[in-house]
This record gives C-alpha cells, sequence and structure tokens, in this order.
C-alpha cells in the first residue's frame, strides 16, 4: 500500500523521472557508405531535372532513344568481358620447298626472230580464216514426227 506521507517515490525535480528513451547518436556515414548516399542524392536531383524536360514528357521518343543507348552499352560492356583476348599466338614454321631449276628453251640459230613471228602469225591468220563462226557444218538431228502408241 501506498503511504501518502512516503515521500521517498516523489522526485522534487519532474523533469528528471520522464526521461524519453536515449537514441544512440546517429553516426556520419563513411567511405562506400557515404559515396552511396552522395550518388543517391545526385541521382534523385538529375532525375528530378530530367523528368521535367520536354525529352521526357515525349515518350514515343524518350523509351526507343533510352533503350538503344541501353543496348548499346550493354553490347559493349560484354564485348569487354568476352571478347577476343590477344592470346600469344606461336608462328609455327612451315618447311620452305626447295627451289627447282626450270629449262627455258634456247634460242635458235637457223632463223631471225622477225621471219620466226611472220611464220607463227601466218599461220594463225589462216587459222582464223578457216573458222567457221556461224557453225554451218553442224546440222540439227532429224527428228520422226510419227509417233505410235
Amino acid at each position: 500500500m501506498i503511504n501518502p506521507n512516503d515521500n521517498s517515490n516523489i522526485n522534487p525535480n519532474p523533469q528528471e523521472s520522464t526521461s524519453l528513451p536515449v537514441e544512440p547518436p546517429v553516426s556520419e556515414p563513411t567511405g562506400w557508405k557515404l559515396i552511396l548516399s552522395k550518388a543517391k542524392l545526385v541521382a534523385s536531383i538529375e532525375l528530378g531535372k530530367f523528368k521535367n524536360s520536354k525529352f521526357y514528357t515525349n515518350k514515343k521518343i524518350f523509351l526507343p532513344v533510352s533503350i538503344s543507348f541501353g543496348l548499346i552499352f550493354l553490347i559493349l560492356i560484354l564485348g569487354l568481358l568476352f571478347g577476343k583476348r590477344n592470346v600469344a599466338q606461336v608462328a609455327l614454321e612451315t618447311p620452305k620447298p626447295t627451289p627447282t631449276a626450270q629449262n627455258t628453251s634456247q634460242a635458235t640459230t637457223s632463223r631471225d626472230i622477225l621471219s620466226e613471228s611472220q611464220i607463227k602469225l601466218n599461220s594463225l591468220k589462216n587459222e582464223i580464216n578457216n573458222l567457221d563462226i556461224k557453225q554451218s557444218r553442224l546440222q540439227p538431228p532429224s527428228l520422226d514426227f510419227d509417233i505410235k502408241f
């Protein structure tokens, strides 16, 4: 039972008795958390500016352009990650063929060059004149149109 004369529980200073729960001191973010929080802040500000621009309001232009830039960026990143590496290639030595000596015909001493050329030109002229361009010697086969079944 509470004794009204008992002053042991009564505090002369009421502000001390109603204390709020003590919160731990808030520490400032450091390192990567600080960088991340600043990046979020900058991104939200820039995104707010970007959303208010006319480029974003016309979504028929914004969506294809942003998707195409995203795909180009993705392809570049994938190309850098999985692209061809400059691996040291071993050069294989192929055996070189030995040169062979070819016999060339010797110049004839019986006639001079001009007379031999004249003879060759005359033979070519005769071949050209004797050439049958219309191929008149060829005859089509005779066809028998009398077909009986």
